[in-house]
């Protein structure tokens, strides 16, 4: 039988954990002397002495001053400790003494931006250490980003531009640092400006150059394009880059709903349909297959790529139990139980879902099955705690349950559903439901022989409600 731990076992697992971090402390290699410093300040942090803690790591810090994340630890305890000035010494004095370390350079100028951004003489020092960053490391990204914000920050927007133009003068072809200059421009220059659209025409030009085999280079690149207008180059960007990675699913789909946006609906259709015989799960496609065919009047494609959108990502049950509907309405009862079948799996307790698929199974010529789930979904409508189950089981589910009753012989039954189907319906409302179940009890006595006359008058007055009633127009007929 498995226990909790008890608390001496909680702290054996503690102090484990802790040992763990111990061994992969961050002393460099040469210190490792130093460890019981590094221990008694990890133990004591645990224990919430905070100022023991950051004595101990203090000591450590001056035995291995190289220890970048040491300082990072120290500085944070000088911090919590409520000792501003000794944190800022701590990472500065490292940050001075590391200039080749970015990170630290990077970590110092930001703590200063957050932790005095009201005093002018240590934004000053902030920019200072971010300059010689960026003499040190030049033209990267988080070193001139950050460079910038400080500038504008300090209201020294000619220095922000003139770094700005240095890092469009760059000759590095890596698109990373290209894409990572255009928020730049837009926050530097206004729309306006002549120079916004030619300095963000050269970094998508330059960052398409050595960029267009990476989806999200090509997604920005493509989508830049599309904003300015110039739909046709968007295409063309993503064609490029298909040809370069041809297994970019994602941005194939990209390309046809672009070639369905520009009115190519022919090219858009193949795409589309392209992506679905490489990748069948691909619920965008569908959808918007399903789109396009519902527009062109396509009615039997269109449901099928709304089932199969459904089907992959799901939906909401008033969605399938729609999509069923018109499939029963195009007499494609297997595709309507099918679809809703999925749908009973995921809403298990959904009266609707039990409901429509009855009617579903029972024209998939599956009577047994059919019989349980019409008292299936009887039964789950009266315990369900919705208020409006009860139109769940309509005159359509009462008309199709008097079927699959007399398909079991049950005509007794059968008559009691199809008349409280007539009974139940609103005259003004739903005329062509109410003449198909006065026709559907009609049928009933006729086929037992008997009430002839109500028959024959029951089918006068559905021939009536609905001239269009074939059903009740053969039966009289007949008569």
């Amino acid at each position: 039988m498995i226990t909790s731990p008890s608390l001496s076992q909680g702290r054996l697992l503690k102090n484990l954990c802790v040992f763990l971090g111990i061994l992969c402390s961050p002393l460099s290699a040469d210190n490792s002397a130093n460890l019981s410093l590094f221990a008694k300040g990890v133990f004591s942090e645990i224990g919430g002495e905070q100022q023991q803690a950051r004595q101990f790591y203090q000591k450590a810090l001056e035995a291995d001053p190289h220890a970048y994340p040491l300082t990072t630890k120290t500085s944070r305890l000088q911090l919590a400790t409520q000792d501003l000035p000794a944190a800022t010494q701590t990472l500065r004095t490292f940050a001075k003494n590391h200039r080749k370390h970015l990170d630290s350079q990077l970590h110092y100028a930001s703590f200063l931006k957050h932790q005095a951004s009201s005093d002018k003489i240590a934004q000053q020092a902030a920019i200072e250490t971010l300059e010689l960053a960026n003499t040190n490391f030049p033209h990267h990204p988080a070193v001139y980003d950050s460079l910038i914000l400080h500038y504008e920050n300090s209201n020294r927007r000619e220095d922000s531009l003139q770094l700005l133009e240095e890092q469009l003068d760059s000759d590095t072809h890596d698109p990373n640092h290209w894409l990572a200059l255009a928020p730049i421009v837009k926050t530097l220059y206004p729309k306006d400006d002549p120079q916004y659209r030619e300095k963000l025409q050269l970094i998508f030009e330059k960052a398409a150059e050595k960029g267009l085999h990476n989806p999200h280079f090509t997604r920005t690149i493509s989508e830049y394009h599309r904003s300015e207008g110039r739909i046709e180059e968007a295409i063309n960007t993503l064609k490029k880059h298909l040809t370069l990675t041809p297994s970019s699913h994602s941005l194939r789909t990209r390309l046809g709903l672009l070639q369905l946006h520009n009115q190519d609906e022919s090219a858009g259709e193949a795409t589309l349909l392209q992506v679905l015989a490489i990748h069948p799960e691909q619920t965008l496609a569908h959808n918007s297959l399903a789109k396009l065919y519902r527009k062109k009047n396509h009615t039997e494609k269109a449901l099928h790529h709304r089932a199969e959108g459904l089907r992959i990502s799901g939906g909401h049950p008033q969605e399938a139990i729609e999509l069923a509907n018109e499939y029963l309405a195009l007499e494609q009862a297997h595709q309507a139980r099918l679809l809703l079948e999925k749908f009973r799996f995921d809403y298990p307790e959904n009266p609707a879902i039990h409901a429509r698929l009855a009617i579903a199974t029972l024209r998939d010529e599956l009577p047994e099955q059919a019989a349980r789930l019409f008292r299936q979904a009887e039964a789950l409508a009266k315990d369900s705690k919705d208020s409006a189950s009860a139109q769940y089981l309509d005159a359509d589910f009462q008309i199709e349950f008097a079927n699959s009753l007399l398909s079991a012989g049950a005509f007794a039954a059968a008559e009691t559903r199809l008349r409280q189907a007539a009974q139940g319906l609103d005259l003004d409302d739903e005329p062509k439901k109410y003449a198909r179940a006065v026709t559907a009890l009609a049928q009933l006595w006729i086929d037992q022989g008997k009430n002839e006359a109500p028959a024959k008058a029951l089918l006068q007055r559905a021939i009536s409600i609905d001239p269009e009633n074939a059903t009740a127009k053969k039966l009289l007929e007949a008569q």
